[in-house]
């Protein structure tokens, strides 16, 4: 082979190594990668507000404006539809205010995770510029590394150094000489090979850091994106919340005005309790004076009754007696016969039940007791049983009796009185109210079940109902206690 083509194959093998060691860096280690990224805390997720079980605020509401209109039922349409209105509107504002807390809740937990993210960023950023200074030197290295291979290559390409080594040992002068010169062959060699060494670590270097830097740019990226989502979500959140705090305020004015209604009519209905309880006093007396003339009017009755049986024992003696002096004188000394006259009286009562009948064909909708005044948060009595019936519902009478008294009242509306007299050793009365009209008179009697009325919404009425009241011996009474 001549000196030209052993030139070409050294030039060719010097090329093929260069591109086996470069080539040879292209296999990564990400390790280092991952462990620095490993450095940078992870943020983890926003922990989800509990949304407020609003899914029942409705029936809630529901249940208390029924429950308002229960409780107000005996009182005028207008505190009536007061007290609804401040309930709804109370629900309202407090449904109001918990969505503005929840959206508020929300807000700063999207402000936190605003936060977390940001750092998190400025970590990921500063952790992608120290990796791009590092791809940078790094490439400064490997150029300089490239210069010197390139000069070392073109030099034993130029010089066939590959041979020097050979002639270095051909030309020596002594066994001493061989040996340095051997010595001096090698360390050309392992100088060459150190510096293609070098070059291949350098490679790897570099190809290390440029995939920790296209980590981190994927990283950052990433970072950024969902910053500019959670931004924007926390941008939303303010703007409801905005838009809520708004309406609280709106709802605030509205509970204003609805509280101011409802004292009015709460004032309107106080006058109208204390008129109801005046009533009441009124009726109990004027039944308390009927009971008395009734007790009266039966002592009175006694007296004479007895009176009476005296009288007709005293003629029924005289006449025995004139008997007896007509039959002496007839038979002499005959016997005489002796006979005993007079008269029994049983007294009889009853071990039945008291017997009374309700008088419409209706559910009991509001039981006889205290309750609590939604608006004036006092203690009222319902003194009476309301029966839920449509208006024109026939009314029957519960027992026999006597119309008392029948009358309008502004609280009870049309009301019929009726006078039992004396049940199971107790004088008994009961009233009718709320009626659109009534059938009977005062002064005429009624029998049990007559019809005597039509159910109606007189008076302070919410609706279409019957108020049964009852006294016992002049004391007004629970009525589902006496049936």
């Amino acid at each position: 082979m001549g000196t030209t083509e052993r030139k070409i194959v050294r030039g060719h093998k010097v090329r093929h190594r260069t591109r086996l060691l470069v080539r040879a860096g292209v296999a990564l280690t990400v390790a280092a990668v991952i462990g620095n990224v490993g450095l940078i805390g992870n943020v983890g997720p926003v922990t989800p507000v509990a949304a407020d079980p609003l899914d029942t605020k409705h029936q809630q509401l529901q249940d208390q404006i029924s429950q308002t209109k229960q409780d107000m039922s005996e009182s005028s349409r207008e505190a009536a539809a007061a007290a609804v209105a401040l309930t709804k509107a109370q629900n309202a504002l407090s449904v109001a205010q918990a969505a503005l807390a929840k959206t508020q809740q929300e807000v700063a937990a999207a402000q936190k995770k605003d936060d977390a993210l940001a750092t998190k960023l400025k970590q990921q950023q500063a952790a992608l510029a120290k990796a791009k200074a590092a791809v940078a030197d790094g490439l400064k290295k490997i150029a300089a590394q490239k210069a010197l291979v390139g000069s070392i290559v073109r030099n034993q390409f130029q010089r066939q150094s590959s041979l020097m080594p050979l002639a270095m040992l051909t030309s020596a002068t002594s066994m001493s000489d061989l040996e340095k010169r051997a010595q001096l062959s090698r360390t050309m060699l392992d100088t060459n090979q150190s510096e293609f060494e070098d070059l291949t670590t350098l490679q790897k270097q570099l190809d290390a850091e440029k995939a920790k830097q296209a980590e981190l740019e994927k990283q950052v990226a990433a970072a950024k994106a969902e910053s500019a989502e959670n931004l924007a979500t926390k941008r939303q959140l303010e703007a409801t919340a905005k838009t809520q705090e708004a309406e609280v305020a709106t709802l605030v004015k509205q509970r204003r005005t609805a509280q101011a209604a409802a004292d009015k009519a709460a004032a309107q209905d106080k006058a109208h309790y204390a008129e109801l309880q005046r009533e009441d006093a009124a009726v109990q007396k004027r039944i308390a004076e009927r009971i008395a003339r009734e007790k009266a009017a039966a002592a009175r009755r006694a007296a004479a009754e007895k009176r009476q049986r005296e009288a007709e024992a005293r003629a029924a003696a005289a006449r025995a007696r004139a008997r007896s002096q007509t039959s002496h004188s007839n038979s002499g000394s005959s016997g005489s016969s002796r006979s005993s006259g007079g008269s029994s009286y049983t007294a009889s009562s009853s071990s039945a039940h008291h017997g009374f009948i309700y008088p419409v064909n209706g559910p009991i909708t509001s039981p006889y007791g205290m309750r609590l005044h939604p608006i004036l948060h006092i203690w009222k009595l319902h003194d009476g049983t309301d029966f839920g019936a449509g208006c024109g519902t026939p009314i029957h009478a519960p027992y026999d009796g006597r119309v008392a008294e029948r009358y309008y009242n502004a609280g009870y509306g049309n009301r019929l009185i009726i006078d039992h007299g004396k049940v199971d050793g107790h004088y008994i009365t009961t009233a009718m109210n709320h009626a659109i009209r009534y059938t009977v008179g005062v002064g005429q009697h009624v029998t049990k079940g007559q019809v005597i009325g039509y159910v109606g919404e007189t008076g302070y009425a919410t609706g279409c109902h019957m108020h049964l009241m009852v006294w016992e011996d002049g004391t007004m009474i629970n009525p589902m206690t006496w049936y």
